[in-house]
């Protein structure tokens, strides 16, 4: 059963497949997301771009 894939990718994915994709995606997304917190804190502390 394909229940928890979306209906236009049932043909690509199984409920597996599905589930370590979303891990996979969501974890990029929060991976980018502390990468611009951290780089925005790095900056206001120490600017490596003099204006």
């Amino acid at each position: 059963m394909n229940d928890q894939v979306p209906a236009k990718w049932k043909s690509l994915f199984t409920n597996e497949e599905w589930l370590e994709h979303q891990l996979v995606v969501y974890g990029s997304w929060a991976f980018f997301a502390v990468a611009v917190i951290l780089h925005i804190v790095f900056f206001s502390v120490k600017p490596w771009i003099q204006p």
